[in-house]
């Protein structure tokens, strides 16, 4: 990736706000270079073992469903207890979602992945 001005300045702002332990909610128009930023930043915060990061990726289609949503960050997890999962010992997960306002709508205006993202941010 070239790094622009632009790209360097949304890059050190998703790193500071991570440190925050917030959900972080980039926005823009299509085609401005969002994905390739986080993803880039993501990856450069995994590489360094002091911050402890590890990328959770997911990409959503009109397809995708919150089964399927749920069992690729379950996929990513380790199990702490019978009951619970997590992170890696001494490390955070950082859940990135793409599109995130694809899936389709059901009949009662809900979007079932990001009602169960919701529910994933509020616990």
């Amino acid at each position: 990736m070239v790094e622009t001005e632009m790209t360097y300045k949304h890059g050190y702002m998703l790193e500071l706000l991570l440190g925050g332990n917030k959900p972080i909610f980039f926005t823009g128009e299509t085609g401005v270079g969002k994905s390739v930023v986080i993803q880039n930043s993501l990856n450069k915060l995994a590489e360094k073992e002091r911050d402890g990061i590890v990328p959770i990726a997911l990409n959503f289609s009109a397809q995708t469903n919150s089964k399927q949503t749920q069992d690729s960050i379950m996929d990513k997890l380790e199990k702490i207890s019978r009951k619970v999962l997590g992170a890696q010992a001494g490390k955070r997960n950082a859940v990135f979602v793409d599109d995130i306002n694809m899936p389709l709508v059901e009949t009662y205006g809900a979007q079932p992945p990001i009602e169960f993202l919701r529910l994933l941010v509020d616990r």
